[in-house]
């Protein structure tokens, strides 16, 4: 190619799926007429299909940035085909121009002056401002699709769309779904589900076989439940159930296990709460094998201290526990502390309606010293029926909290029997912490003793009686 010859390259984009292809080669037909008419050398073309002009991962862009050089001029039939945003457009333009390639636009008339800069910069700003406003009203248009609880293109396994654009339900997705949930509330580990479903051919919308993040994700999706969420537009039964709220609800209270093959894991109560005393880091639950192969779970440190039984410290807590609830005015004084200050939410809430039922009384006041002052208005009589009708609706909810609430004497008396509570309940229920040491298991209770202060439980590790060790002539025997 002789080298008075002026080179091109051209650049052609179009952002959304929903365009049509031909919007590229309108573009192209349009920047080979101008490289004709300005007698231009065309030596590549680049087309990126779909791709936002908002953002630089564009492959066809970043190859043709690549290739700088090989041409005079980057020909696109926009400024807003090349960029749309502010910060991208002169940082790329710059680059090119360090390789001696300017920019330019087959239907936007650029001076040749200093004024270029100007006139540059304000088709950079006008991109960069439609872009923002296509967002928008796009955003706009997909918030007025939520409000109708449509897809917005969506996908949701276990859904298919219909041609309204509104969730519906796929049974062959629909049955893997419920069988996940089944499974995981029978306590089946989610590594164990996604294996099998992925030896079943089960696979992500990608076409990859199933694995832990998809059953995970499908667990804890509320959309199954048919609760519809988009951009923070939430609807209640917007969408079509396929699991019920109480399956879900138990879903996610399944506490994942550690398992082996052909290996049965108890369950550490006081996980989390027994803490060692040595380096005062939580003491996992932990096993070994004994004469026989016999199992024993332990809670145990990684600093090495003397681990405790778990079956031993559990029981043994919880029958110190069920010991100090025998006496009835340890009872009392528990159940008293639980019930005679409600739960924040109930107080708030009778709060809120002892307000309530003090403004209609005091407005139902003010209309009646009025009306004692000769002082009669039409709107009385509505405004006296309203105020009624709040004072009824707060008496009732106040009514609705006062039942609620347990008798003492009553809860006492559950605490005291115990109320079938196995010693996981109990732990859970009164432990708010175990201290291990060498000598003795401490545990913090939540409740309070008579000083104001969180009662304390010791159980001692060391055996006071030696009986039950081997008699020998040199060891005193103890009476039976």
């Amino acid at each position: 190619m002789p080298e008075d010859i002026k080179t091109a390259v051209i650049y052609a984009r179009f952002s959304c799926s929903k365009q049509r292809e031909a919007s590229i080669d309108d573009q192209l037909r349009v920047c080979r007429d101008w490289c004709a008419r300005e007698g231009y050398a065309i030596v590549g073309e680049y087309s990126d299909y779909a791709m936002s002009g908002r953002s630089d991962d564009r492959p066809q862009f970043q190859k043709m940035i690549a290739n700088a050089g090989e041409s005079d001029i980057v020909l696109v039939y926009m400024m807003d085909r090349f960029s749309r945003d502010e910060y991208d457009a002169p940082a790329y333009k710059h680059e090119l121009r360090r390789k001696g390639v300017e920019v330019v636009s087959a239907m936007e008339a650029m001076p040749d002056g200093p004024e270029r800069i100007l006139i540059e910069k304000i088709y950079e700003g006008l991109a960069a401002v439609e872009s923002v406003k296509t967002s928008m009203r796009t955003r706009r248009g997909m918030e007025g699709n939520a409000l109708k609880c449509k897809t917005n293109g969506v996908r949701v396994y276990g859904y298919g769309r219909n041609d309204d654009d509104e969730y519906v339900v796929n049974e062959d997705e629909a049955a893997i779904v419920r069988e996940a949930f089944r499974r995981s509330c029978d306590h089946e580990p989610v590594d164990s589900i996604a294996s099998d479903f992925a030896r079943r051919g089960v696979t992500t919308r990608t076409g990859r076989p199933c694995g832990y993040s998809m059953v995970y994700q499908m667990l804890h999706n509320r959309k199954y439940t048919g609760f519809y969420s988009w951009g923070g537009i939430e609807v209640d039964g917007g969408m079509p159930q396929i699991i019920d709220k109480a399956t879900f609800a138990m879903a996610q209270e399944v506490k994942p296990k550690k398992r082996r093959a052909s290996e049965d894991w108890g369950t550490f109560a006081l996980s989390g709460r027994a803490i060692c005393s040595e380096c005062g880091h939580n003491m996992a639950g932990t096993s070994g094998r004994g004469k026989k192969n016999v199992k024993y779970e332990y809670y145990g440190c990684r600093c090495g201290a003397k681990p405790v039984r778990r079956d031993w410290l559990e029981h043994e807590l919880a029958e110190a526990i069920r010991g100090m609830l025998r006496d009835r005015e340890t009872a009392l004084r528990i159940s008293h502390m639980l019930w005679d200050e409600p739960e924040p939410e109930i107080a708030d809430a009778r709060r809120r309606a002892m307000a309530s039922k003090r403004k209609a009384e005091n407005g139902l006041q003010n209309i009646m010293a009025a009306i004692e002052q000769g002082i009669v208005m039409p709107e009385f009589t509505d405004r006296i029926a309203q105020l009624q009708a709040q004072k009824a609706r707060a008496e009732r909810d106040l009514a609705s909290y006062d039942e609620a609430r347990i008798d003492p004497e009553e809860f006492a008396d559950f605490l005291q029997c115990g109320g079938g509570m196995d010693d996981a309940a109990v732990l859970d229920s009164f432990v708010y912490q175990v201290m291990v040491t060498p000598e003795e298991c401490v545990a913090t209770l939540y409740c309070d003793d008579e000083r104001n202060e969180p009662a304390r439980l010791s159980i001692a590790r060391v055996r006071t009686f030696s009986g039950w060790c081997p008699q020998r002539d040199s060891n005193p025997r103890y009476p039976p």
